[in-house]
């Protein structure tokens, strides 16, 4: 169970009636695409609403000014991320494999105005997490067989934290019990969306 936290947590607005459209609209589109039997590489997966808003809630309210995205596809999350990251006076790092679905995000978030806030990279995410350093926020969203190399991988400030998508959905228990085994961690599944797993690092 995470324990309270001893930083304050800011009270932050919540998303704007525009990125909640926009939201909505990509939400709608991924629905559409699954109804239509789409092979997976051409489906855009994308975080759902409601992780999207807790997401968004959390990173804003620690503050988050160094952000991270592993997985972006055509932009929920990183709405949410960057909309927190304007928020903090912070920036937001998103990595997405898939050029079309970076570019859809990259026009999404442009006509918000939040592109400003996100550097977006078109790359393998084990070759550009390593160059990430001090994060205070990641959101891990792609293959699940990479979550807990990710995890491993990401170089956290003490007491950040760490969102992993799909728990729930795809029984990710392996990744529940690396996770809660990590020296300093705390970590609790929430049923949002398709199961969250958020932890918290270097608590020690």
């Amino acid at each position: 169970m995470i324990t309270e936290n001893r930083r304050l947590v800011k009270c932050s607005r919540m998303l704007t009636t525009e990125e909640r459209a926009e939201i909505d609209r990509l939400w709608t589109r991924k629905l559409e695409q699954d109804t239509q039997g789409l092979p997976q590489a051409d489906r855009h997966r994308n975080l759902e609403p409601p992780s999207a808003e807790f997401i968004h809630a959390l990173a804003a309210g620690i503050g988050a000014k160094r952000i991270l995205e592993i997985g972006g596809s055509s932009g929920i999350s990183t709405i949410a991320l960057a909309a927190a990251a304007r928020e903090s006076g912070g920036r937001l790092v998103s990595i997405e494999m898939e050029p079309l679905r970076q570019r859809d995000a990259q026009e999404t978030l442009s006509r918000l105005d939040l592109a400003k806030h996100v550097d977006f990279i078109l790359d393998d995410a084990a070759i550009v997490i390593p160059r990430q350093a001090d994060l205070d926020f990641a959101l891990i969203d792609c293959e699940k067989e990479d979550y807990m190399g990710f995890f491993d991988t990401l170089r956290m400030q003490p007491g950040g934290v760490i969102v992993a998508d799909n728990i729930v959905s795809h029984s990710l228990y392996d990744y529940v019990a690396h996770v809660r085994n990590r020296p300093g961690a705390e970590s609790i599944t929430l049923e949002i969306g398709k199961g969250l797993e958020v932890t918290r690092v270097h608590l020690h």
